[in-house]
């Protein structure tokens, strides 16, 4: 050990001697402060302006687009090499190595002094992050120090697995500039091995464990793999390895065949290593983060612990799919979406099946034929193959699956199907969205229909009601049904059914869904929904606009009535007819979704409720609209039932009582509840209809989508959607003020790269007196 030391002390005082390293150090601590003012500003000038600001310390030193310890890590490539560069070729190339050589040290000791030096020097300049890391100490409302503890420890063995590849190169030649090439060539290679061989399963791992990106990312940005760590501590033993064989090379006169062996059994050694650590059996994590936002909510978690048995997931991918083809090649991409999943269960097995068939949909099937236009089948194939670089005979005609997928009905796009050991599956389908793939909420369902009953919604059909049939603005299909909608039901866990009521309401149905019914119900129909109702099934009554007189006999039952006429709102300066109801006090508390205070939707065309309650029932308002003031005033707020008033466009209404007229607040949300049994039952009536339809779902200006789901959330028993929340980031402040930015901007960028170059040229001076 002492003789390591030794050969670390030497090499220090000959790295700290020259300015090369002087001026590494003194660039990196200017590296840094130029990266971590450049975020620190963007929140201070965000407080300033009264920007709500939150989860500072992720994003301002963890998050992977512009946080300052992956920005750091991205840059390593230009520091390091030219300090390791000069570890073993300036003594080949000054002739010292022959002194080393003659000395009582080894060659094992020779490295592993040089490396240890260089240990060092990567502490050092882990140590020019810790003033940024002080302030946010300091400075920053309950400051997530773990993460950034994580960070700076993957930074600390990316710099180390670098300075171990430079130790090696070094030892190739006599040339230092070669040396420095020759590092940068190793750590390009390494950076983007995970792209070579990925269509050949083994050798597909093994590069993918290879790529020094991939296994340090997650560390930096606070998520801690045993794979990782493994990587961060083999890699940087077989360079050393390969330097002690380099020099046995030089210093014993080792055969050609002797010293290959000794390289290839060392990497093979690696190689198996890195597959075996790469077993998701055998991968164990800790996500630092205060948020866990590296791992599963507790939802997921639940779900995944009730998995039993091998689960196979086949993802089945359409050489004709626009935007969505996943090669041989980038398979291993698309597996990590379940990385999450299989750190809780492992036993997931992974296949793809590839296809071709014209993408469903008459927009991408008038845009295929315009883009082969002229050609055959076997010539498209042939031409989108070669494109892609794939081999055309791994693909097979869509209706080859027919027996284990209908991929006609599900538009011929990307679909994975999981199946457990006893014979249960279920779809998990990408969307026609920004995102396309399905993220934790609609994976989660997905695994949760295998290991639980969940509800089935049934929409009642017959009197004209809302259908899901059709992609028109006042169809429910984006709601429920839609296969490429994200948020619809049927996406996330839940059933979907249409029938009639002029039989018995299935058993099977637990939420019931009428909506503006334009034709009355016969007396069988109301008498199979009250049974329907008094067995303790949910129910859905979404009544619209001149549809009171048929939508109340189905309400009776409940001591619910929708009142005729309409109700008007005089505010936020839209069109009087078009309503915005709030969630009350007591509405916001039935599901998560409505807790903002504050938030509204719109209600186009709702008619008012009222009710007398039965016994039995507990009735809460859910949503109401405003309170009627002074109408007259120019921004007056206030809301009515119109009686007389049809036509909004030529006409101004104006509140009256004497013609009917009923005063706000107006109930346009009702919720029911009350035992059945061992059971509680739930229901919700609503005097529009639109807002739950296609035309408000899918215009992202409203937050009616989100609402939906809070809806079936509640009447679901919380079981479907799935709750994907996380904890709220607590480090929601930074106590700074704008003054304090010109003195932060100088101390980082000036002062302290200033205090370095003071001692580099005071060590300079004392040295050369001597």
């Amino acid at each position: 050990m002492k003789s390591i030391i030794d050969v670390a002390r030497i090499e220090l005082q000959k790295i700290f001697y020259s300015p090369i390293a002087w001026l590494i150090l003194i660039a990196f601590a200017l590296h840094t402060a130029l990266l971590f003012m450049l975020g620190l500003n963007y929140y201070i000038n965000s407080k300033e302006l009264g920007f709500p600001i939150e989860n500072i310390t992720f994003d301002l030193f963890a998050n992977q687009n512009g946080g300052l310890i992956p920005g750091l890590a991205a840059t390593l490539f230009m520091y390091l090499p030219l300090v390791t560069m000069g570890l073993l070729s300036q003594e080949f190339s000054s002739g010292s190595i022959n002194l080393l050589y003659s000395s009582p040290v080894t060659n094992l000791q020779i490295v592993l002094g040089k490396f240890f030096c260089m240990m060092i020097f990567n502490f050092l300049m882990v140590m020019l992050v810790v003033p940024e890391v002080l302030f946010g100490v300091l400075k920053v409302e309950n400051f997530d120090l773990p993460v950034v503890l994580t960070g700076l420890l993957g930074l600390y063995l990316m710099m180390c697995t670098y300075a171990a590849i430079g130790l090696f190169m070094s030892s190739l030649t006599s040339y230092q500039i070669g040396a420095a090439i020759g590092t940068l060539a190793v750590l390009a290679a390494l950076t983007f091995v995970d792209r070579v061989w990925q269509d050949v399963e083994f050798v597909r791992d093994v590069t993918f464990w290879l790529s020094v990106a991939a296994r340090v990312s997650g560390m930096l940005s606070g998520l801690v793999l045993s794979v990782d760590v493994v990587y961060l501590i083999v890699i940087p033993a077989l360079f050393i390895a390969f330097t002690v064989f380099r020099l046995k090379v030089v210093r014993e006169k080792t055969t050609r065949t002797v010293s290959l062996m000794r390289y290839v059994g060392s990497f093979l050694l690696v190689a198996i290593i890195g597959y075996i650590c790469s077993l998701p059996a055998l991968v164990t994590f800790y996500d630092s983060t205060q948020a866990k936002v590296h791992t599963l909510t507790k939802e997921s978690q639940r779900v995944m612990a009730k998995l039993k048995g091998k689960v196979h997931i086949t993802t089945y991918v359409n050489l004709f799919e626009w935007g969505n083809f996943v090669s041989p090649s980038t398979q291993k991409l698309d597996m990590l979406r379940y990385d999450v999943y299989n750190y809780f269960y492992p036993n997931i097995k992974y296949e793809y099946k590839y296809y071709y068939a014209i993408q469903g949909g008459p927009y991408f099937i008038n845009l295929h034929k315009s883009r082969f236009k002229g050609l055959t089948l076997d010539q498209t194939i042939e031409k989108v193959a070669n494109t892609y670089e794939v081999d055309k005979d791994i693909f097979r005609p869509g209706e080859d699956f027919k027996n284990e997928i209908d991929l006609a009905a599900e538009q011929n796009t990307y679909v994975a199907k999981i199946t457990t050991e006893d014979g249960k599956s279920t779809l998990l389908r990408s969307y026609y969205d920004g995102e396309k793939f399905p993220a934790e909420a609609q994976t989660t369902a997905a695994f949760k229909r295998l290991v639980m009953a969940l509800p089935k919604a049934g929409f009642v059909t017959g009197h004209q009601e809302r259908t899901l049939n059709d992609i028109g603005p006042r169809s429910y299909s984006m709601l429920a049904s839609d296969k490429k909608v994200r948020r619809s039901l049927i996406n996330n866990g839940m059933d979907i059914s249409q029938g009639n009521l002029s039989s018995p309401v299935p058993e099977s149905i637990d939420i019931l869904v009428i909506a503006d019914a334009k034709t009355p119900y016969t007396a069988q129909e109301i008498k199979n929904l009250n049974d329907y109702i008094d067995r303790g099934g949910n129910l859905v009554v979404a009544c619209d606009l001149n549809r009171q007189e048929v939508m109340n006999p189905l309400v009776a039952r409940l001591g619910v009535s929708f009142l005729p006429g309409q109700v008007v709102e005089h505010n936020r300066k839209r069109q009087m007819d078009e309503v915005t109801s709030a969630f009350t006090k007591e509405g916001r508390k039935m599901a998560y979704h409505f807790e903002l205070s504050g938030l509204w939707i719109p209600m186009p065309g709702t008619v008012a409720i009222t009710y007398k309650p039965v016994t039995g029932f507990k009735y809460t308002p859910m949503l109401e609209t405003d309170s009627l003031n002074d109408f007259k005033l120019v921004d007056s707020v206030g809301s009515w039932n119109e009686r007389t008033t049809k036509n909004f466009i030529d006409e101004v209404p104006k509140y009256d009582p004497e013609k009917g007229d009923v005063a706000g607040p107006i109930i346009t949300g009702l919720a029911l509840s009350r035992s059945v049994g061992h059971k509680k039952q739930k229901i919700v009536i609503f005097g529009d209809a639109d807002w739950l339809a296609n035309g408000l779902i899918q215009d992202t200006k409203y937050v009616n989508s989100k609402m939906a789901a809070g809806v079936f959330y509640w009447l679901s028993d919380n079981k479907v959607p799935i709750d994907d929340r996380r904890p709220a980031p607590i480090d929601n402040d930074i106590r700074v003020r704008k003054a304090d930015a010109a003195f932060l901007n100088y101390l980082y960028k000036f002062i302290i790269p200033g205090l370095m170059g003071a001692a580099f040229v005071i060590i300079w001076l004392r040295r050369k007196r001597r």
